[in-house]
């Protein structure tokens, strides 16, 4: 038994127990808001929806690709004006089946395309190319990108910009679930204006790039909808849906929350690796971050249980305590949810744990009467 001034230390470190599960419960959830309003709506004057904060829209059923005399002959252009140097995925397609999804990216001033986004660095362009300077703040652009046998070709303003002959956009990657504003997996908001959206089942010709660059700055006649399976001019002005041009097509709907439409539930550290400092750093600082709570929860217990049973339960309390956060991290718009945190923090936890068993940390602990003496 411990007598009652020991029991008023114990219970300043109680409160020093609860005052960390606070901040860090702060720190990682604040703030707790599942609910985020839809950030697009309709420009006034001109055709067109504005992304702004955090956007979402999304079809209202899966885009279905004819077959074509080639498995690679598709084309996509879209008609976008960023509004800053911000990076953000302006479109997307899902398909639950397929584990990798095609990707548009504005990576600050360029264009990014990709099929696999977990990879940081492709030398061959197989997996993802960059188009330098496609991007102005304020500045429309209208990107054509055509994909062929003989690669993909990338026109801006209907003028040749790039070619990647190892790059092929395939039907599969087309066949899903059309997403404008964020990724369909991780929550990556871009912001600006978005003007038209069209999908091809062919191979964009040089004069076809330009032909259609012309038609959607003025869109007063007619388009070319030859060989077209979906077409946007978001013409509409008002409502929460866009129709497309193409009887066939899905429609597009503006939901009136954001959300991540297909956000992974507690992914797994291999999902979540990547081979760069940012990812370095991000694991420190969850391993810190957790060694302060494990060291005063450690001191805690260690009031009325041996040292090592104190830091045993310390990090069981914080790798619960973490596995708790992830889970409502999920209906966090603009969070994550995944397995690696849960680890990190629960290591950091036990380092906190082990540093009470130092003789210099015991020192200041004992002097600010948080264990026995």
């Amino acid at each position: 038994m411990i007598n009652s001034q020991l029991q008023g230390e114990r219970r300043r470190t109680k409160l020093l127990c609860i005052a960390a599960v606070i901040a860090i419960l702060i720190a990682t959830l604040w703030p707790f808001n599942p609910f985020v309003q839809n950030g697009v709506t309709w420009l006034q004057g001109t055709r067109g929806l504005k992304f702004e904060n955090a956007g979402l829209v999304i079809s209202n059923a899966p885009l279905k690709p004819p077959e074509t005399h080639s498995m690679h002959s598709y084309g996509l252009e879209l008609l976008v004006r960023p509004a800053s140097w911000k990076s953000g995925t302006i479109l997307g397609f899902y398909n639950a089946s397929r584990p990798k999804q095609l990707l548009l990216v504005q990576y600050g001033e360029d264009l990014l395309v990709t099929h696999d986004e977990a990879i940081q660095s492709d030398i061959t362009r197989t997996s993802k190319f960059d188009v330098d300077h496609a991007f102005r703040p304020g500045k429309l652009v209208l990107m054509t990108i055509s994909s062929g046998s003989n690669g993909t070709a990338v026109y801006l303003d209907g003028k040749p910009a790039d070619s990647f002959p190892e790059f092929r956009i395939s039907r599969g990657e087309l066949s899903g679930e059309i997403i404008l504003g964020t990724s369909p997996t991780t929550s990556e908001p871009w912001a600006g204006e978005f003007r038209g959206l069209a999908i091809y089942s062919k191979e964009l010709t040089p004069l076809q790039a330009l032909l259609h660059y012309k038609e959607w700055i003025d869109p007063s006649g007619p388009p070319d909808l030859d060989g077209a399976i979906a077409r946007y001019p978001f013409a509409e002005a008002a409502g929460q849906q866009v129709r497309d041009e193409v009887p066939s097509g899905p429609y597009l709907e503006i939901p009136a929350t954001f959300s991540v439409p297909h956000k992974k539930l507690l992914r797994s550290p291999a999902e979540e690796f990547k081979a760069n400092w940012r990812y370095v750093k991000d694991l420190l600082m969850n391993i810190a971050g957790f060694v302060p709570l494990g060291l005063i929860l450690c001191a805690y217990f260690g009031w009325t249980r041996s040292r090592w049973k104190a830091i045993f339960i310390s990090t069981i309390a914080c790798g619960i305590l973490s596995f708790v956060i992830e889970l409502l991290q999920y209906y966090i718009p603009g969070r994550f949810s995944g397995m690696t945190d849960i680890i990190t923090n629960t290591l950091g936890a036990a380092l906190g744990g082990v540093l009470v068993e130092t003789s210099a940390v015991r020192r200041v602990l004992k002097r600010m009467n948080l264990i026995r003496s």
